[in-house]
């Protein structure tokens, strides 16, 4: 009998860190509760704050019972699966195979009973592997194994088996290239889109070529990204750049009445799906997972219609701008992930209210309260209004 328990260090830091947590959110359930139940406390507070700290220290419990008991076992003839809340075993005549990720190896069952799994903690990862690996199938292995074949038996792909590989080879270095520009695309548009015109203009692009390889090779190239597939996908090419669109759209522009954005942005986003479960074979819709893919994929398309719509109306406005003076209220700095700053104006033209606009570092710097800005105001390409405030 082998027996595997969470790695010695994993289970010190566990040790260490969880009465820390423990601690500090007994302090912040004591506190919330005492601010929100006082006379004109913020009774929000309490209702925020004593949920979420219960659930940190419940999960901190679990995680140092899990450091002490957690188990996997590799008996004579079964595998054990121990832990706070389960205790799970399969026959070895059970086991249909296993799949390894960067979290988990997973051990899959040949009936209907639940899957077995084991955290990338446990110690001797390795070792485990390599038992699986010498007494049963690598599901992911046979996964790509299967899915080639049936690309190369599948008439679509190609009238001969020798036009289907080259097809298949074909593919594959076309998704490639797309993914790679895609992706250097996403990161010139994200960081550093000088010149900035082209930059917005390769991220527009790059997802309709996307979309025309997809009808072109009539499902032999997907969106979908897993890593077991014989596949070739293209979805970092229209992921990175339909990120990209979607932050310069949100961080360079400030937009002073969305209603056209929210007509636009939606028919773009409705299109680019549209064509996809019309043109292509990429979702079955007969399956509930594949509603999920297709939600994941209108997402990421939504996110590039707002960028492209609001990016473009602003690029191409040929208006005259409406200058506008307005006085800084207050300043303040927001920093989490990344740093935001904003001025507090007063109302100026069209803007009949007080309102925070955020601002680059360089004039945030260069202004103090009380100071003036100018405020140039656009009717936009699309007739999506837009400002932009100046020294």
């Amino acid at each position: 009998m082998r027996e595997y328990k969470i790695s010695k260090g994993w289970a010190i830091f566990i040790y260490i860190i969880a009465p820390v947590v423990i601690a500090l959110f007994c302090w912040l359930l004591i506190t919330s509760f005492d601010a929100g139940t006082k006379n004109g406390g913020n009774k929000n507070v309490v209702w925020i704050m004593v949920p979420m700290s219960l659930a940190m220290i419940g999960l901190m419990v679990v995680g140092v019972m899990d450091a002490i008991k957690a188990k996997f076992v590799i008996d004579s003839d079964r595998i054990l699966s121990v832990s706070t809340f389960s205790n799970k075993q399969l026959m070895f005549n059970e086991i249909k195979g296993y799949r390894v990720t960067d979290k988990f190896i997973f051990i899959e069952s040949k009936e209907n009973k639940r899957e077995i799994k084991v955290s990338q903690y446990f110690e001797k990862r390795d070792e485990i592997i390599e038992w699986l690996s010498d007494n049963y199938p690598d599901l992911d292995g046979v996964q790509i194994v299967e899915e080639t074949k049936e690309i190369l038996h599948n008439e679509t792909f190609g009238l001969t088996a020798e036009q289907r590989e080259d097809n298949l080879i074909r593919a594959s270095k076309t998704a490639k290239v797309l993914n790679w520009a895609g992706g250097l695309v996403g990161v010139w548009t994200i960081f550093f889109p000088k010149p900035y015109e082209y930059a917005i203009l390769a991220s527009i692009v790059i997802p309709v070529i996307c979309i025309i390889v997809l009808k072109y090779y009539k499902g032999l190239i997907k969106i979908d990204e897993r890593k077991a597939t014989a596949y070739p996908t293209v979805f970092w090419a229209i992921f990175a750049t339909s990120i990209g669109l979607g932050i310069r759209g949100l961080m360079d522009y400030h937009i002073f009445d969305h209603s056209n954005v929210w007509k636009l942005a939606p028919v773009t986003a409705f299109a680019f799906v549209a064509i996809l479960l019309l043109g292509t074979k990429e979702f079955n819709l007969k399956k509930a997972k594949e509603y999920l893919r297709l939600a994941g994929f209108a997402m990421i398309m939504c996110a590039y219609s707002y960028g492209a719509v609001v990016s473009l109306n602003c690029i191409y406005d040929k208006s005259e701008p409406e200058k506008f003076n307005a006085a800084i209220l207050n300043k303040r700095i927001s920093k989490g992930k990344s740093t935001t700053y904003y001025l507090k104006l007063t109302p100026w033209g069209y803007q009949e209210k007080a309102k925070e606009v955020t601002v680059s570092r360089a004039l945030y710097e260069k202004l103090e309260k009380d100071d003036s800005v100018h405020i140039y105001f656009r009717k936009g390409k699309f007739d999506i209004p837009w400002f932009v405030v100046t020294e």
